[in-house]
């Protein structure tokens, strides 16, 4: 299947095929030790609160992490502790850097907030341009990339895998079903089928 191409907006480094992704630390405020851990614990145990980020069909993969202290490897380094802990954020998208972060904003607005507010110099979710700045600022470019399917969206994978759920069950099905009835179950898995293609 040949899509558009999409134009690059971001480092070659940080781009496998149709797929992009982005690497953020930011500096927590004092309160963010707190708040984020509980962010992430509701989440966790409430996962209909990230019903709106399942919705963004272009996002195949999202993380936030809490660092607190840099794991220390022996000589030549020194032992660093950090004043203030950092929030990591990994994001794999379909589609520019700058669509991603239009989109967001526009749909996940609560939760951008949410999980943002605790970092320094969050300017807030909206309007777009001051939050571009924000995410440009604190992004770190990858050293490599690996995407398992750089040349398929995330709906294209969604769509393979429920078409494949489905040929399955037929096939399981296909043994019981009688030859002259044979022909009339597979045009209707076909006209089932289409959705998916």
């Amino acid at each position: 299947m040949n899509l558009p191409a999409v134009a690059p907006d971001a480092p070659p480094s940080n781009v496998a095929g149709r797929t992009t992704s982005i690497t953020l630390f930011t500096t927590q405020k004092w309160w963010g030790r707190f708040f984020m851990p509980f962010m992430f614990t509701a989440s966790r145990a409430v996962p209909k609160t990230l019903d709106a980020m399942d919705r963004l069909s272009f996002i195949s993969f999202a993380s936030w992490t809490l660092i607190r202290e840099l794991p220390y490897n022996g000589p030549p380094q020194t032992v660093r502790r950090l004043r203030y802990p950092h929030l990591f954020f990994e994001v794999s998208f379909n589609g520019s850097w700058a669509q991603y972060i239009d989109s967001s904003v526009r749909v996940l607005t609560t939760g951008m907030f949410s999980f943002w507010s605790s970092s320094r110099t969050f300017p807030g979710p909206l309007p777009a341009s001051p939050f571009q700045r924000f995410f440009k600022s604190h992004e770190i470019d990858t050293s490599h990339y690996y995407c398992a399917y750089p040349d398929a969206t995330v709906t294209i994978v969604r769509s393979a895998l429920a078409l494949e759920e489905r040929l399955d069950m037929f096939a399981h099905r296909a043994q019981n079903i009688p030859e002259a009835a044979f022909d009339g179950a597979w045009d209707a898995f076909l006209e089932d089928a289409q959705r998916f293609l």
